[in-house]
Formats: C-alpha cells, structure tokens, sequence
C-alpha cells in the first residue's frame, strides 16, 4: 500500500511472512494469496477477464505491498508485471514472494510514491490495478490522469475505494478509521467525475463492502484466538489501537456507513488519439 510514510505499514510488511503473520491472514481471508487489504483471491479471478490478462498481457499494480495479488495474477495468467509501493519493506517482501513462486522473470517491483509522476512512458501497459489504495491518495484527479497516460489505448484499470461516505459517520469513527495511515473520504459520484476528467470512461461498479466486513471480522477472530501473542508482538498500546480499529472498520461496514466501491474503467481514447 503507498501512504505517507508512518512507519505502520514498515513494521507490519518486514513481519508480513512470520508464523503470526500467516495465522492472521488464514483467519481472515478463506485463500491466503499474500495480501494484506480487503481483496479476496475470488474478487482477482473475476478481475482476470474483466481486464483481458493473459500471456502477453502487461500490468501496474500500484500501490502492490507485499506482491501478494500481483504474484497471483501472474502466476494464474503467465502476464508480466511492473508492482509500485512507497515501503521498502514491502518492495523487499514482494520480490522474495515472486522468488519464491518462481515469476522473478515476469514481475518487477520497486519503490515509488503515488503522489508523484509515475515512473513509466506513455502508453507502456495494457492493464492497471490498485486495491484499496486509491483512498490514502491526496490527489487522486492527478493520479488517474497518470494511470491513463501511461495506459494504452482501451487500456482497462480495476480499482476499489474502500472511503466512500454512504451514510453517517462520527468524528471519533473518522478518527478511528484513519489511525493505521491517513485517509480521504468521498462523497458518491466523486470518483466517476475525477475518472470522466482522466479520460477514462466507467465501465463497471459495485459495492464491494461485503470484502471489508468479512476481512475485519476474521482479523479480530485470529486476535482473539491468539491474544497473548499478539500483545508479545505488538505491545499493549498498539494492540489495543489495532483491535479499536478493526471493530470500527467493522461497525461502519456493517451498517453501510462507509462502502467499498469497486471500479473496472477503460482509457476513453484510440490509437487516432493517442
């Protein structure tokens, strides 16, 4: 995940392949596939053809963490990969994955920070993808017109936004639900207008929120069954900021205060006008 620089995610992702790493991950996702945000290995099989990945397919994933969706996109559709993210911690654990599965030829990670100018030429990849990233962007109208220009013509890009306001939230649930990195929250509508300005037009939505809910859930399940070794591992202090947190996430999940939105765009524009 690419965020400002907190240390949080740092700490977690140099942790992320410990055997309490891997007890959490097999609580609160039925297929563990390496990844740390509200995607499910289900949600990504569906986004293989939704993005047309295949063998000869090339692919961004921005704000990739560990590599753990991009390593299962490449090893399901044999496509290359180019994985973004500001931790180094992350950037490391994705490239011993992709080692370890065998796709060090096919994927590349390095660092990179969202807010700035992407790091690639125009027109270079014929898919992009970002999972539950998008809301820890400051300015994400600036960032969609760089996925676009360094898309293809009809370049396809698969994003969620796990920050859509679709009900009331408190200031303490704000607070709350921004502790582990900061967060923009956006009204409905706000994404498709900044993506119709990036030249991308919509080619799909749903509400994902179900993933955020189950996600949280299982999370505090694992914390529950193993406690004791939690608090070893993180201290009192943040362990209690980390169950306040998921119990949050879980509240405004669960009465649809805040939604996950899923977007499959394409680059509304042809080789004429490239």
């Amino acid at each position: 995940m690419t965020r400002p620089d907190d240390g949080g995610y740092d700490r977690l992702y140099k942790e992320f392949d410990s055997p309490l790493s891997k007890k959490m991950r097999a609580a609160a996702y039925a297929r563990d596939i390496g990844q740390h945000s509200w995607v499910s290995a289900e949600e990504l099989e569906a986004v293989i053809p939704q993005l047309g990945l295949n063998a000869a397919s090339l692919v961004l994933d921005l704000g990739c963490g560990p590599g753990g969706p991009l390593t299962f996109l490449a090893g399901e559709t044999g496509c290359r990969g180019n994985g973004v993210d500001l931790s180094a911690p992350a950037i490391a654990a994705a490239r011993e994955r992709a080692i370890a599965l065998g796709l060090q030829t096919q994927l590349n990670f390095q660092q990179g920070d969202l807010h700035e100018r992407l790091p690639f030429s125009a027109g270079t990849f014929d898919a992009a993808l970002s999972l539950d990233v998008i809301l820890h962007v400051r300015d994400r109208e600036t960032l969609f017109g760089e996925i676009a220009r360094v898309l293809k013509p009809r370049g396809r890009f698969f994003f969620t936004d796990a920050g859509v306001l679709t009900g009331t939230v408190t200031a303490e649930e704000r607070r709350l639900r921004a502790s582990t990195a900061p967060l923009q929250f956006v009204a409905p509508g706000f994404n498709e207008r900044a993506l119709e300005s990036a030249a991308f037009r919509v080619i799909a939505c749903r509400d994902s929120t179900e993933n955020v809910l189950a996600v949280a859930k299982g999370r505090l399940s694992a914390r529950a069954l193993c406690g004791d070794e939690f608090k070893a591992g993180e201290g009192e202090t943040e362990f209690c900021k980390q169950e306040l947190y998921l119990k949050t996430v879980a509240a405004l999940s669960e009465r649809r205060a805040l939604s996950r939105i899923s977007y499959l765009v394409e680059t509304d524009r042809n080789e004429m006008t490239a």
